[in-house]
């Protein structure tokens, strides 16, 4: 029975349901605030904007939306928070406008604020992200695969970038404008993009990737337009697009930049030795540029190109086996260096630091005599080809020539010349192909060094060298999963001499005396081997990544002529499973924790090592990151720590590594690290102490400051003697060494084009040997048995003289002496960079780099001494103006 009353209530409840529903479906659509003039459009997951061609006069770039095109088109926005909750409704509200006619893109991006007081204004040097930003990124070509983005901060600094899915690279820089303004409630950001710095199909009617984002600093929070999950398997995959480009010219696209520098440099003037008198002027000119062929490919080229604006190398003092690799900072070299690579591990096909390295040969002076050796390999020209065609095909060719340079000698029976590096041409080529949407990538590389050798002396280098490699990539599983492969090959050719040196070198080590699978052959005039990697990799979506693979490279493959190897001779298959969580949960923001393990063997069969390799990052609620990690190596059989002798067997080590920062988007950021290593013979061992700090004084000034402090002990460092070296005896020693380094960098932004920046590095290390030990069992596998410590009756010291003498207990005298190993190297590098962008694209360069070198064959620890010591010596001072001018036809 249905009374009034229960019959009032239940329709009250249908209406509750009702208003519940509705309700609901608001908030849902407030939390994602709608424009009433957004006509984006929703395809599945995938955004479309709709540009318009202006009908008006094209925008004046000044951060005012004044002008009547703005008038045109429509606003788009409804941003999703990427981080710290993705899917999340924004903060702010943001919103962007498109435009375009025959020469530009516009946009235009209204970045909401309703704290505008707290909008982080922080100005740097171009492409140095600081504070908060906005961007644009267009994927032009529409393969998912390369982006062009353009990036304003709301100080009005400029960032810009080539992107692809793996990495990007700053180092690219178009000419474009940018300025940004205040509104009321926030910051505006205009720019406007020449079709000219694009590359794009020949098609009537073009649709382009896009990816429009807003960062803000005081959040650490990213805003999408198009939502590009944390957990992608490939950024540019999920770029929304833009449609309604028509009618795109065919840009001819020539642009010139000749430039002129002027320097001086000062250092300590030698008594009697002509080539230093303390002063070296000079001036020199040349021309970058580019042009384009058609809308999808772009020549570089440089003449004469002079780096004297880029920052030095950090010092160090090396006594391993094994190059040091340092990273490249020019930037014709930089610009578009994510195409030609192939590599795997350690090994890259092209290593551009190659081109313009340091003459190699350094002649042999008498008393009396002295030489002067140019610095650095003069680079005569370069160009490089870059682009794509509208099927896939990329393409890459960068050539560079090297002159023959001359060493100087003075003797008292006269003047004369050695040459130092003949000339040289590097060339390399990178094709690829895209396929099935770019689920498949294949591509291909080569590389060649021809040396143009015509002096004796210079025969112990390799006249030629090509080296190639191929490489393929294929998504599974909507991109879930991937299958990777790359293969490389090489071969080398010069005389004898030469070869024979490749073969005894730190990477391989054929004349090891227990190794049937190498064989030394002093008369081969060649030297060829292989490479590769497979792997199978979960790279995307849930939370769980896992991979396997195998890398192996033959003892034969050389690489060091245009690319970088430290070892071959291994085969190494590896496993990983890792754990990524990116929604915030608790205390934590975000949290990954990944653990891998490896076991290596070489060609001969022989069982290497086993690793094992425990890693975590945790991003908190309150912003600070922690990193944490742990390794394990088993006992390993190392066959280049006697540089050509045996395998021995060697302790196996644990390590740890822990590195805790604050909040970044604070005015003040510290950042504190420690490191460890500890030997299972529980003596070797290293320690590592890093702080950091990051002072925001100003939006114009920044200091950062670091410090590092390492004390190591190393038990079997080794010594080269090549008396006991011949008699199969080798020499190593107790290393305790200390090493100081600090780095001070200041950063002053008087204007977004104007700023000047300051590095300064003083480097210390001592070292202080002891318990000195020669080869006593190479054959055995227990580490504490391979070497015997000499006691003081076999080795006695000379304080006088400074030199250990080794007696063998059969003679009266020493059977050898060496000379006291410990060190004290000490050394200062600065520069001082002053950079005004007068007009896009043309920049003016104030430079003063300052160098100073010391070194004691002692051991005294005390930093104080060291530093007096340091600051006493000599100067180099390099004072260096450049101006160069762009423009294009």
């Amino acid at each position: 029975m249905n009374y009034p009353g229960a019959l009032v209530s239940r329709k009250y409840a249908i209406c509750k349901i009702v208003l519940y529903c509705l309700l609901a479906l608001s908030v849902n659509q407030n939390a994602y605030p709608q424009n009433p003039d957004d006509q984006t459009i929703f395809n599945g997951e995938t955004r479309i904007y709709g540009t318009v061609r202006i009908t008006s006069d094209k925008p004046r770039i000044d951060g005012v939306l004044d002008d009547a095109c703005w008038l045109e088109g429509y606003w788009g926005g409804d941003f999703r928070q990427q981080m710290p909750t993705e899917g999340a409704a924004p903060s702010q509200r943001t919103e962007f406008k498109i435009l375009y006619d025959h020469v530009n893109i516009y946009v235009a991006i209204k970045a909401y604020d309703n704290e505008p007081e707290r909008i982080d204004r922080q100005m740097a040097r171009r492409d140095e992200r600081v504070g908060d930003n906005v961007g644009i990124s267009l994927d032009s070509y529409f393969d998912h695969r390369t982006g062009f983005e353009f990036d304003l901060t709301a100080a009005g600094s400029k960032m810009d970038l080539l992107m692809t899915n793996d990495n990007f690279d700053v180092n690219w820089n178009p000419v474009w404008y940018g300025k940004v303004g205040t509104m009321d409630s926030g910051w505006i950001a205009e720019m406007q993009i020449p079709l000219s710095q694009l590359r794009y199909s020949r098609q009537k009617e073009q649709v382009w990737g896009l990816h429009i984002w807003r960062w803000i600093n005081r959040n650490r929070e990213s805003d999408h337009w198009n939502l590009i999950p944390r957990n992608n398997y490939g950024y540019m995959y999920h770029f929304g697009e833009l449609h309604g480009l028509k009618d795109l010219p065919n840009v001819s696209r020539m642009e010139f930049m000749p430039y002129t520098v002027g320097k001086i440099k000062t250092y300590e003037k030698m008594d009697g030795n002509p080539y230093a008198d303390g002063f070296d002027p000079g001036i020199s000119v040349g021309l970058d540029g580019k042009f384009g062929l058609g809308s999808n490919f772009t020549v570089d080229y440089t003449i004469n190109p002079d780096f004297g604006q880029v920052e030095a190398d950090p010092s160090e003092l090396n006594l391993t086996a094994f190059e040091t690799y340092f990273e490249e900072k020019r930037p014709f070299f930089i610009e578009g260096g994510n195409l030609f690579d192939i590599g795997f591990d350690d090994n890259q096909l092209f290593y551009s630091r190659r081109i313009g390295h340091t003459p190699a040969y350094d002649p042999a002076i008498e008393p009396g005599e002295y030489v002067h050796k140019p610095e650095n390999t003069s680079i005569l020209g370069a160009l490089k080809l870059t682009g794509k065609t509208d099927k896939g095909f990329s393409v890459g060719i960068l050539e560079s020539l090297t002159s023959r340079e001359q060493a100087k000698i003075s003797s008292p029976e006269g003047n004369y010349e050695m040459v130092a590096e003949p000339l040289t041409n590097y060339l390399v080529g990178r094709i690829q192909q895209d396929i099935n949407k770019s689920n498949t990538i294949i591509g291909a590389m080569i590389s060649t060094a021809n040396r143009d050798i015509q002096d004796d002396h210079l025969f112990y280098l390799a006249k030629s060298a090509i080296t190639g490699g191929i490489d393929f990539r294929h998504y599974l599983k909507d991109k879930t999963f991937y299958i990777d492969f790359k293969a490389l090959a090489s071969k080398i050719s010069g005389s004898a001499e030469a070869i024979t040196l490749l073969q005894t070198e730190s990477s391989r080590y054929f004349q090891r005396p227990d190794a049937p699978h190498l064989e030394l052959d002093t008369t081969s005039k060649q030297l060829s081997g292989t490479g590769g990697s497979f792997e199978f990799i979960k790279g995307a979506k849930g939370k769980w990544r896992y991979g396997i693979g195998t890398h192996w490279s033959s003892p034969g493959l050389e690489l060091n002529d245009l690319g970088f190897q430290s070892v071959t001779d291994y085969l190494l298959e590896s496993q990983s499973i890792a754990y990524i969580e990116n929604i915030p949960k608790g205390i934590f923001r975000t949290y990954e924790v990944q653990l891998a393990q490896s076991n290596a063997w070489n060609f001969g069969g022989e069982f290497l090592r086993s690793k094992w390799d425990l890693e975590a990052g945790f991003l908190f609620s309150n912003k600070w990151n922690f990193h944490a990690r742990i390794d394990r190596t088993g006992k390993t059989l190392d066959v280049s720590l006697l540089r050509g002798g045996p395998g021995i067997y060697v302790f196996g080590q644990t390590g740890q590594d822990y590195f805790l920062s604050t909040d970044e988007s604070k005015k003040l950021v510290f950042g504190l690290g420690y490191e460890n290593n500890f030997s299972d013979d529980r003596i070797s061992s290293r320690h590592e102490f890093h702080a950091e700090l990051n002072w925001k004084i100003t939006n114009s000034l920044q200091l950062a400051p670091e410090i590092n402090y390492n004390k190591i002990t190393d038990n079997y460092q080794y010594i080269h003697n090549n008396e006991l070296e011949n008699q199969g005896r080798y020499l190593l020693g107790r290393l305790n060494r200390k090493i100081y380094e600090i780095t001070l960098r200041i950063n002053y932004a008087i204007t977004p084009d104007f700023t000047i920046q300051y590095y300064g590095s003083p480097y210390i290390t001592t070292g202080h040997y002891s318990a000195f030990k020669t080869l006593a069992d190479p054959d055995t596998k227990k580490p504490g048995n391979v070497f015997h410590t000499l006691t003081a009756g076999e080795l006695q010291y000379n304080p006088t003289d400074g030199i250990y003498e080794l007696y063998d207990g059969i003679h009266t005298g020493p059977e050898l002496s060496f000379a006291d190993p410990d060190f004290n190297f000490r050394q200062f590098r600065s520069n001082l960079v002053a950079r005004w962008e007068y007009k896009p694209g043309s920049v003016l360069y104030l430079v003063w780099t300052h160098n100073r070198t010391s070194s004691e064959d002692i051991r005294n620890d005390q930093l104080g001494y060291n530093l007096k010591g340091l600051f006493r010596e000599h100067a180099e001072n390099v004072f260096l103006i450049k101006f160069n001018y762009w423009f294009s036809l």
